[in-house]
């Protein structure tokens, strides 16, 4: 299965680039969009995107980010051409694709001002992604966060929390899982190896290319951009950060 993977495009901010870069791709399985497509809720530039993506992928499958307000997903989900998937699974060519917007270890003072209960929200969502990892064989995870720490790397270390989660690393480490996601515009460490899963850091900032991406029996393999094909090998809960990490029994209670 061949793979477009990419996200935070911010339309229209970068969409003229992200035109450019498609100039080459065609004959995709998929395309994956990891979130923030648009920029401050104005999803009528998704059908753009929609219409760009169209003759080069198979399915086009997105999941919210920061920028895809939750006013506006009811919309997004009725645009022809797209499946939006917002904490729900499909099942296509017989890859089970699990989609969320994601958990972040510590929510933003915007979240915790504006959203109720979101410690409770990532702590059933976290329960939600654990049970459907491990009860899947071939699996791709699209999230908007970063379901690890190692491909925050570039990013200010103090502000991982606020960026992504390490509390699905143990599960990820221990499955063979192909995890996609964006958010993090600085990061230097785009792509990693985690145990058999492999970690994509699919920011179209700073890049300015989108993922291709093969994915087989044969293993996870990324195409382009060529200077992300050697994906550097890590461990869960890795050693080059220094915050602390909370449990998963903690958070699962």
């Amino acid at each position: 299965m061949r793979i477009l993977a990419t996200s935070d495009v911010h339309s229209p901010k970068h969409l003229s680039e992200f035109k450019n870069s498609l100039v080459n791709v065609s004959n995709v399985d998929l395309a994956l969009l990891a979130g923030d497509m648009v920029d401050g809720g104005r999803i009528e530039y998704y059908s753009v995107i929609i219409n760009l993506l169209r003759n080069r992928a198979g399915a086009i499958i997105a999941v919210p980010g920061n920028e895809e307000y939750d006013d506006k997903l009811r919309a997004l989900k009725g645009m022809s051409g797209l499946t939006l998937l917002n904490d729900e699974a499909l099942i296509i060519n017989g890859v089970k694709i699990i989609g969320s917007r994601g958990i972040l270890d510590k929510p933003t003072k915007w979240q915790e001002r504006n959203i109720k209960g979101i410690d409770e929200l990532y702590r059933r969502r976290l329960g939600w992604l654990i049970n459907e990892l491990k009860n899947s064989n071939e699996v791709i995870l699209l999230t908007h966060y970063a379901p690890v720490y190692a491909t925050l790397e570039g990013e200010n270390e103090y502000n991982y929390p606020l960026l992504g989660t390490r509390k699905l690393e143990e599960v990820l480490s221990s499955s063979r899982v192909l995890a996609i996601h964006g958010h993090a515009h600085r990061s230097k460490t785009r792509c990693v190896k985690m145990g058999d899963s492999v970690i994509i850091n699919a920011a179209f900032e700073n890049v300015a290319s989108p993922f291709i991406i093969d994915y087989s029996d044969g293993g996870i393999n990324v195409i382009e951009p060529r200077e992300y094909s050697r994906c550097k090998e890590v461990s869960a809960h890795n050693k080059t950060s220094t915050l602390k990490s909370t449990g998963l029994d903690e958070w699962l209670k």
